[in-house]
């Protein structure tokens, strides 16, 4: 549900969270309800500012229950460096804010129950989106921090395994929590929709994945220069493990070698990619270099 549109991005409140405010004013609780909805606008706008700041165009911001999202023209997986800075950037803005809250409480003296439930909501907002489950902020972190070295689809792999032990775990306390009070149930609800998250990130890895790879030539021709890596590959090795293998910003050259390691011929990062197109993902680097 739309419910503004600020600085040309629309603001939407997701159904779930509508049937929350109606159970929380029922019980008295509206009026936190509003300062939590207030403090996870604060930490999306911080996500859309830094995305501004990189050339990001933001399309909409989507308010859940258990957070919010951002959604931009662009999949800004395929830069870990951007992803890093802008997954970040909310935390940072809620931890500044404990900060700036706790400095007002000591100078003035308040005691404003709502001030300082707007303190810890901020505290337990930027500390619970570092924790390394994707698609929370922590997650985005680990990711595209892993992405560097072993790569995007591997690195959104281990982290989504992570993230599903880490939500059974929450699963499991919520069970036990549930017993002594009953809203306690909202970490069961926590824990279910952080797993089936993770699993829609990892089933998204693989066209995030092929669009990364694509886009290469489109950067090469911006930028001028892209960085190179040097892969060694036996030749029976299917084309599926070498792209394994890439990493996101640089472009790959495969050197193909036979049993005895000699070398038998050198593939670049477009030979597999036709290879990829043309025979599938289980052909070999020899059937691509005897085609070639």
């Amino acid at each position: 549900m739309r419910l503004m549109r600020l600085c040309e991005v629309d603001i939407k409140m997701n159904m779930f969270l509508c049937i929350f405010f109606v159970v929380f004013f029922v019980f008295g609780y509206i009026k936190y309800l509003v300062i939590a909805f207030f403090v996870i606008l604060l930490h999306e706008g911080a996500h859309v500012y830094m995305g501004n700041l990189l050339g990001y165009k933001i399309n909409s911001i989507e308010i859940f229950p258990f957070g919010g999202v951002v959604r931009m023209e662009a999949d800004i997986a395929i830069n870990p460096q951007h992803e890093i800075m802008i997954a970040i950037s909310g935390p940072i803005l809620n931890l500044i804010m404990v900060f700036l809250g706790y400095y007002i409480l000591n100078i003035f003296q308040l005691s404003n129950e709502k001030f300082l439930f707007f303190i810890y909501s901020n505290l337990s907002i930027g500390i619970f989106n570092l924790l390394p489950i994707l698609p929370l902020d922590g997650g985005r972190i680990g990711r595209a921090y892993l992405a560097y070295f072993i790569g995007f689809k591997k690195s959104t792999k281990f982290v989504v395994i992570l993230s599903k032990v880490i939500s059974c775990v929450l699963f499991l306390y919520g069970c036990y929590a549930v017993k002594y009070n009953k809203f306690n149930i909202y970490i069961l609800l926590l824990a279910i929709f952080l797993y089936i998250a993770a699993h829609k990130e990892y089933k998204m890895a693989a066209f995030i994945f092929i669009k990364e790879v694509t886009q290469k030539r489109q950067h090469l021709l911006c930028n001028g220069v892209l960085n190179t890596k040097y892969l060694i590959a036996v030749k029976n090795t299917p084309i599926k493990d070498v792209m394994n293998q890439f990493v996101p910003r640089k472009y790959h050259i495969v050197t193909v070698m036979d049993a005895d390691c000699k070398i038998i011929g050198v593939l670049t990062e477009n030979d597999v990619l036709n290879g990829l197109v043309k025979y599938g993902l289980n052909a070999s680097l020899e059937k691509l270099l005897k085609s070639g």
